[in-house]
């Protein structure tokens, strides 16, 4: 079972990457679309046992920020990204704890390549928006009964994921028999017993 502090963060990074996916889809912001559904699916990852979530959700929530910085989202994508790079945070200490370096890399990788999608979206993006009208962004929210359906489903899996949190088993020891040796006096005893039984036949059989 996760520690608490960290089974908290991985739910406030999915609920945040959810509100950002139905924002995106709502005024058509494919780019940010597709780095919220990585943030959740980290997260999602995660709450699961998978450590490469974690650090799926930094990459993607390093993208956020870097976004902010280069001038191509609002500021509250600051907070986006550091929401989705709380779980790998806490998770820090005990991966150093397995390989302190691979950690390192790791973390550095994924910031390096979150922040380079961002950039390189900024240089690419009205080059892309030229060639493909369609995927323009909208200054209007769009496409409702897909943002409806998606936060139905949302809330569904939501809701599923709860009681499927509640119900896990709770692993305890199991209770195996344990064969206990007997105690070396009555080993000793029984020796004795032995001894004296094998004297005493020895000595009948002088007798006759």
């Amino acid at each position: 079972m996760l520690p608490r502090n960290l089974h908290n963060a991985l739910l406030a990074t999915q609920v945040v990457g959810f509100l950002t996916l139905l924002r995106s889809v709502a005024f058509e912001r494919w780019i940010t679309v597709l780095g919220a559904m990585l943030l959740v699916g980290g997260a999602t990852a995660a709450l699961r046992g998978r450590t490469w979530g974690v650090a799926l959700s930094l990459l993607s929530a390093a993208a956020f920020p870097v976004a902010w910085a280069v001038g191509i989202a609002p500021f509250w994508f600051v907070f986006v990204g550091l929401v989705g790079a709380l779980p790998f945070y806490l998770s820090a200490p005990a991966l150093r704890r397995v390989d302190r370096q691979a950690t390192g890399v790791l973390a550095t990788l994924a910031v390096l390549i979150g922040g380079a999608v961002a950039v390189t979206w900024r240089v690419a993006a009205w080059d892309i928006f030229s060639a493909f009208p369609a995927v323009w962004p909208s200054r209007y929210a769009q496409n409702g009964w897909v943002v409806l359906a998606l936060l139905a489903a949302g809330v569904a899996a939501f809701v599923a994921q709860g009681l499927g949190y509640r119900r896990a088993p709770v692993r305890v020891a199991s209770g195996e028999r344990v064969r206990v040796g007997e105690p070396a006096y009555a080993t000793s005893h029984e020796a004795e017993l032995e001894a004296q039984a094998h004297e005493e036949a020895h000595l009948a059989a002088r007798r006759r």
